[in-house]
């Protein structure tokens, strides 16, 4: 019979506390960025179906976190009416 954890405890990568905290905290920050642009992606087509008009491509934009710096799209609308209430 297999023995699903056998092999996590044969084979071990040593991670000093200092390298962990700064693979953790980018894999957050660009979690973050991911959840980020989804959000705004939504947003806009949420605004789009109330107001009317069309999309009209993006502009980046940085926005500074606590995790670090993302890099964002933001969606825009042909008439300039759309922005993001949080940036």
């Amino acid at each position: 019979m297999f023995n699903r954890g056998a092999h996590l405890s044969t084979r071990r990568c040593p991670v000093d506390q200092d390298t962990l905290r700064i693979l953790l905290r980018e894999a957050v920050r660009e979690t973050v960025a991911e959840v980020l642009q989804t959000v705004l992606e939504l947003d806009r087509t949420a605004f789009l179906q109330v107001h009317g008009g069309r999309r009209n491509g993006y502009y980046p934009r940085k926005l500074e976190t606590t995790f670090g710096q993302v890099d964002l799209k933001v969606p825009r609308d042909r008439e300039s009416r759309y922005y993001p209430a949080f940036l």
